[in-house]
């Protein structure tokens, strides 16, 4: 994998948990207690030479009083 595809796949990832995070924020302005936590997996090519990095994301959410 080029050193160029690895730094555009990082600021694709940094942009998706940037907007998990504003999710976050915007669920907690709400009145919702929310925690996330990730995983990340990869990176990895496949057969057609896109290299692809998996992020799984679970949310915990529940109603503050």
């Amino acid at each position: 994998m080029a050193t160029d595809d690895l730094a555009e796949l990082d600021q694709d990832v940094a942009e998706v948990r940037r907007r998990v995070e504003a999710l976050a924020n915007d669920m907690r302005g709400l009145g919702m207690e929310l925690r996330f936590s990730s995983e990340e997996y990869g990176p990895e090519k496949d057969f057609d030479g896109i290299v692809t990095r998996t992020i799984t994301f679970s949310f915990r959410v529940s109603l503050q009083d």
